[in-house]
């Protein structure tokens, strides 16, 4: 049931973080790059696949404080789930934000989804 708990908080906060950045990207002009509809459903895919990956990784322990351990491992998550919509342009920017959201969804599937 903390699965399931957890699963559903990492998923909902990565949906509102998606929506959010895809918003923001629609919004921004990156040099060389023509903004399309399928690359801002792929970049709310990225952001609901870091939730997605969160959300399984709740028992993979790096660090032995509850919340330090979170906030790390929200980050390589969204590190890994950026990679894949930073090769078209503004990467440090994706990847830089994928870790923030990563960060904020872990910490909070940590507080409330367990």
């Amino acid at each position: 049931m903390a699965l399931a708990r957890r699963l559903l908080v990492s998923l909902v906060v990565s949906a509102i973080f998606g929506i959010l950045c895809a918003y923001g990207t629609s919004n921004v002009q990156i040099p060389g790059f023509t903004m399309t509809m399928p690359y801002l459903m792929t970049i709310f895919y990225a952001r609901l696949l870091t939730g997605f990956l969160i959300g399984f990784a709740g028992s993979w322990a790096i660090l032995k404080s509850r919340y330090g351990n979170a906030a790390l491992r929200g980050a390589i998550m969204g590190i890994i789930s950026s990679v894949s919509i930073s090769f078209y342009g503004g990467a440090a920017v994706f990847i830089g934000a994928g870790i923030i959201y990563g960060i904020i969804t872990d910490v909070l599937a940590t507080k409330f989804g367990e």
